[in-house]
């Protein structure tokens, strides 16, 4: 099998969907072995390992050696979110006793509710939503726990960014203190107020915390996957999805998801991602829902360029994606002058932004030779793809068209996000 033929039979298995006995008998233990391969390679190790202990997979397919692997990788992970989750909600708990709400984003408020089992959902740190004013006093109680900012200067708070840099402890518990869940410069909007007005308390580890709505969460985890497509796509938020619409059942309000996506101006995001959880994990959404959230412009190809980057990724994609981007918004600006400040801001970021990516205090004056060391790196980093692509390397020439793609996408996802929709006329928008 191919890497997209092991990726949909991964699926299959992780939707709980029935599996022929047919196909299974065509299964060999070297099947089993890519199929674990990709599950730990999306970070969906745990998940498959329950499906395998559920299915009563035969050793000829799975072998033991391939089931000691993802064992470890479910165990691996129960150790390290059990972890995560008591400093969490210590950290939450203090919070509450000091009147400051807090709202858990994506993987906190689903691992445990949505997915019933800390140890199938992976995390690499936690997103917490705090109210703007709050946030201040938020990671001075960090800092009073032992918590180390990214940053000496985390009370700036940074115009072009939605969350406060991340803070980590002694144990490897990082936190991120979210404002917003978009960036100030994204095409979608969304009002944080009515996230707060529509969340709701829930009881995790033994601590009340607030969680987004279930339509709220919906779209939050929409749109927060295609912001990484270029970066490398997740499964795990398809999972994520499939999981909140299978446990929310007919308590989902999907006349309420579909409003709000239009006045985010994530539809585009919404009705792709649901798209992709319908044939990739057989979600079904009721009638009429996808018909209400199809963009007029949508065009087939956009999907399975995703199922394609989720499983064939190679590690240059991402940074050839950003490459690619990069290239193309300074060939958009008009006149020399305008392409020499493109450049120039590209070379010569924020102070912010060098401290962020190369872990370094904003006040050090190592600062500096930072970006003496970003410069190399880009000079270096182009030049090697440009002598690939002289000498047609093939592979680097594979990377470089199927980031171009993936741009594609990712660019009709995030531009002009109302100039065509493709709504009934029957759906109404209310206030927020």
């Amino acid at each position: 099998m191919d890497n997209l033929e092991t990726g949909m039979l991964l699926c299959s298995f992780l939707s709980g969907r029935e599996i022929p006995n047919s196909s299974m008998d065509k299964l060999t233990s070297d099947d089993g072995e890519s199929l674990a391969d990709c599950a730990l390679r999306l970070n969906v190790g745990g998940l498959l390992y329950r499906e395998i202990k559920t299915r009563n997979i035969s050793t000829e397919i799975v072998t033991v050696n391939v089931r000691n692997k993802l064992r470890q990788s479910y165990r691996d992970t129960a150790t390290f979110n059990t972890t995560l989750f008591f400093d969490v909600s210590k950290y939450i708990k203090i919070l509450s006793d000091n009147l400051l709400p807090v709202i858990a984003l994506k993987g906190f408020s689903l691992a445990k509710n949505i997915y019933g089992d800390i140890a199938l959902r992976p995390m690499c740190d936690v997103d917490l939503l705090v109210k703007k004013e709050n946030l201040v006093s938020a990671g001075r109680i960090l800092l009073g726990l032992g918590y180390e900012p990214y940053y000496a200067a985390w009370e700036k708070k940074l115009e072009t960014h939605h969350h406060l840099p991340p803070f980590t402890n002694a144990r490897g518990t990082t936190i991120e203190l979210h404002w917003d869940i978009v960036t100030p410069d994204s095409t979608i909007k969304v009002n944080t107020e009515g996230l707060w007005e529509r969340a709701c308390l829930v009881n995790i580890c033994d601590v009340e915390v607030g969680v987004l709505s279930p339509e709220d969460l919906f779209l939050h985890l929409c749109t927060h996957a295609c912001s990484h497509i270029k970066s490398g796509f997740p499964l795990i938020s398809l999972c994520d999805i499939s999981g909140l619409i299978k446990r929310s059942g007919g308590k989902f309000d999907w006349q309420l998801a579909i409003d709000k996506s239009y006045q985010w101006g994530a539809n585009r995001c919404v009705y792709l991602m649901l798209l992709l959880a319908q044939e990739m994990l057989g979600i079904t959404p009721p009638n009429n829902v996808m018909a209400n959230l199809k963009p007029n412009d949508f065009q087939r190809y956009f999907a399975n360029e995703i199922k394609e980057h989720i499983f064939n990724i190679s590690p240059l994609d991402p940074l050839l994606g950003l490459a690619n981007d990069q290239f193309a918004k300074i060939k958009r600006i008009k006149g020399v002058k305008g392409k020499a400040k493109a450049v120039l801001k590209r070379a010569f970021p924020p102070r912010e932004d060098i401290a962020r990516t190369y872990a370094v205090a904003i006040s050090s004056p190592r600062l500096y030779l930072y970006y003496l060391l970003r410069i190399w790196h880009i000079i270096a980093y182009y030049t090697v793809v440009q002598i690939g692509l002289i000498r047609r390397d093939q592979s680097l020439k594979q990377s470089v068209n199927h980031a171009h793609r993936v741009n594609a996408v990712f660019n009709w996802i995030f531009s002009s996000p109302l100039a065509s929709v493709g709504r009934s006329s029957d759906i109404l928008i209310p206030d927020d």
